[in-house]
């Protein structure tokens, strides 16, 4: 695509890829130009989400890229690293969605007891993530036990 894996790294703090090279800032103030001056074009008001929105899908994929890209010309320790950084985030999210969900439980508690239905005593929204999460593990799994 547009960016090289090469001109980028993993970035420490946060999530996505930060500037490694000359290069890579190059691309980043080439792309912040680029979504700057989409957004203050005079054009049709109908005209203008469109744009915008092209431009922005095409930078989303070309980062995307980069970072699939980027395991692949990185050292096999810092890929390690970020392993290690990606799983304990994981456990993380795993642990603040139990423990809303648990929460929220709690502060329902009356409403609970006090109706006969078979309510869910908190957001639902949770057990989706935390089924999106479960298939997305389970998912990840497979493919790897079948590539080895």
């Amino acid at each position: 695509m547009i960016g090289k894996p090469q001109w980028f790294k993993y970035r420490i703090f946060g999530w996505g890829i930060a500037p490694k090279t000359w290069q890579g800032w190059v691309y980043v103030a080439v792309a912040a130009v680029v979504i700057a001056s989409s957004l203050s074009m005079t054009m049709t008001t109908a005209l203008h989400p469109w744009i915008f929105g092209i431009v922005l899908g095409v930078l989303i994929l070309d980062v995307m890229h980069i970072m699939t890209q980027l395991p692949k010309v990185t050292d096999e320790r810092e890929n390690y690293h970020q392993l290690i950084i990606e799983r304990n985030c994981s456990f993380a999210a795993i642990i603040a969605l139990v423990g809303v969900m648990l929460w929220q439980t709690y502060q329902n508690k009356g409403t609970l007891l006090a109706s006969s239905n078979m309510a869910i005593p908190f957001d639902t929204s949770i057990l989706i993530v935390l089924g999106a999460m479960l298939f997305t593990k389970i998912a990840s799994t497979l493919y790897v036990k079948a590539k080895m």
